[in-house]
């Protein structure tokens, strides 16, 4: 299943219990989809793969939302930032698109403090990250 689909599918409950309709849910869907699009706040810090924190509620119908719907979906159970922010993962796919736009390969791209390499000396989450971003969001 879907990991995004599960914190979505919990939030739906919870505003089914509250008593709000559909028309509520739209627009706290909507008010809670615009910071996911702004700049990381100063709070958040840089993206460390030990202590991420955040939960995942992207729109598809924007290039950052269809990012952070694909980013979620082929990062692996055990990546190294399993609770990143939706800001957080924004703010990587930025650093991603300005590496690569300086001439680095998607797959040598390095956008996780503290990420360590593989045995083929590649940074794993990244370069999902930098390959993502490559097809949602870059210039």
């Amino acid at each position: 299943m879907n990991r995004a689909v599960i914190p979505a599918a919990g939030a739906a409950l919870l505003l089914l219990l509250a008593g709000c309709t559909a028309t509520e849910t739209a627009n706290v869907t909507a008010a809670s989809d615009e910071p996911a699009v702004s700049a990381p706040a100063a709070s958040e810090g840089p993206l460390t793969a030990a202590t991420p924190s955040g939960d995942a509620d992207g729109a598809p119908d924007t290039p950052e939302g269809a990012f952070l719907v694909k980013i979620r979906d082929v990062l692996p159970d055990d990546t190294s930032i399993p609770n990143a922010s939706d800001t957080q993962l924004l703010a990587a796919a930025q650093k991603a698109c300005e590496q690569m736009a300086g001439g680095a390969d998607s797959t040598m791209v390095s956008v996780i403090d503290g990420e360590q390499k593989d045995g083929a000396g590649y940074y794993q989450d990244s370069a999902r990250i930098g390959a993502i971003a490559k097809q949602t969001i870059c210039p």
